[in-house]
């Protein structure tokens, strides 16, 4: 798996549940206030270090070790690229453009209840996670055995209905391409497969993919949710089935797809002037 595929699989976004239509767009006001009250807010600014312990995890698996002078720019410019300022600001867009205002009232209610603010927290807190994927599929595999039936329907429900496991594997897949085109952008004699090569090859690991992000995302969501009483989860999952749920979801869906592909870009285009021969 390349780099870029590679660093995508490692980096663990948790659960991005916050959730368009041309009809009755809500104003950016209303849109940042949806995104505080969710928890989006708080996730898109709390990427940077993910993206920074992935990226490291991968380098040390990899047989190329940059020189310390590199790492350095190579850090920066993922804190750059994935800046808080910056994805919020490409988020708030999305939503922005996106929300349909018909859904606010029924938006507002559930980030109202104990249980909506609840939720909104434990996946912030998710978000941030910063550890090794393989730690995290430990810790949620000896979750899961003795977990009920009833909880475990619950989680399948959540996996199943925000699409997370295709949406993790969507992003790989779209970062990866969009790193590729900003380093093409900037050094087109850059060595590396052309854009027609590296999708496929990244195509052909989509199986794998969600099928390993559904794995990963499972294990997470044991830990995360365990805060939760049955009958929360179950009020949680009503709500991610209901009209307005599925809405936002969507809509942080293509909000989290923005924010990161252009990131990914952005990060791409750096690359070549982190190299020490550039800044001899």
């Amino acid at each position: 798996m390349n780099a870029f595929a590679r660093l995508a699989l490692w980096f663990v976004l948790g659960v991005m549940l916050a959730g368009g239509s041309a009809r009755a767009q809500a104003d950016t006001g209303t849109a940042e206030a949806l995104m505080h009250k969710s928890g989006l807010w708080e996730q898109l600014g709390s990427l940077a270090p993910g993206v920074r312990a992935g990226f490291l995890q991968s380098m040390a698996a990899s047989q190329e070790q940059p020189s310390a002078s590199e790492l350095t720019r190579l850090l920066r410019a993922i804190d750059q690229a994935y800046g808080a300022d910056r994805l919020r600001a490409i988020g708030l867009e999305a939503i922005a453009q996106g929300l349909d205002a018909r859904h606010v009232p029924a938006l507002n209610r559930w980030y109202a209840t104990p249980t909506g603010a609840k939720v909104s927290r434990l996946e912030e807190q998710a978000a941030a996670e910063t550890r090794d994927p393989q730690d995290i599929l430990r810790e949620g595999a000896d979750l899961l055995v003795g977990l009920a039936p009833r909880r475990r329907a619950a989680l399948d429900d959540i996996l199943g209905v925000t699409g997370s496991a295709e949406l993790m594997a969507q992003l790989s897949i779209d970062m990866a391409l969009a790193a590729r085109r900003g380093t093409v952008s900037v050094l087109p004699e850059s060595p590396g497969p052309s854009a027609a090569e590296l999708t496929a090859a990244l195509e052909s690991q989509r199986p794998q993919l969600q099928q390993a992000y559904a794995a990963l995302l499972m294990a997470g969501f044991v830990k995360t949710y365990a805060p939760l009483t049955d009958d929360e989860l179950s009020d949680y999952v009503g709500f991610l089935k209901s009209d307005a749920g599925q809405h936002f979801n969507d809509l942080g869906v293509r909000a989290l797809e923005a924010a990161l592909v252009d990131a990914a870009a952005a990060f791409g285009r750096s690359l070549p002037g982190t190299r020490d021969r550039s800044n001899a």
